[in-house]
């Protein structure tokens, strides 16, 4: 049995997504849509760019990208099979 914590394909050297409050006024890096202070983001780190550098999304965009990144699994684990 390996030791140690199961390395994650979204964690990895990305860093993890994180669920943030909006400071300020922002568009969603996905719809556009304007994001209101004080509303539930997620913020995505973005392997190209300073370590600072991240994606925002709504929420509803980030449900998006969840389930994107499910499919994406599971074609990988019916590949491996």
């Amino acid at each position: 049995m390996p030791k140690g914590r199961t390395p994650s394909l979204i964690g990895s050297s990305l860093g993890r997504p994180s669920r943030e409050t909006c400071g300020r006024k922002t568009p969603c890096s996905r719809c556009k849509q304007p994001i209101q202070k004080g509303e539930d983001c997620f913020d995505v780190p973005q392997p190209q760019k300073p370590h600072s550098a991240t994606r925002r999304f709504c929420a509803e965009c980030f449900r998006g990208v969840l389930e994107q990144t499910k499919s994406d699994l599971e074609e990988l684990e019916a590949v491996a099979r």
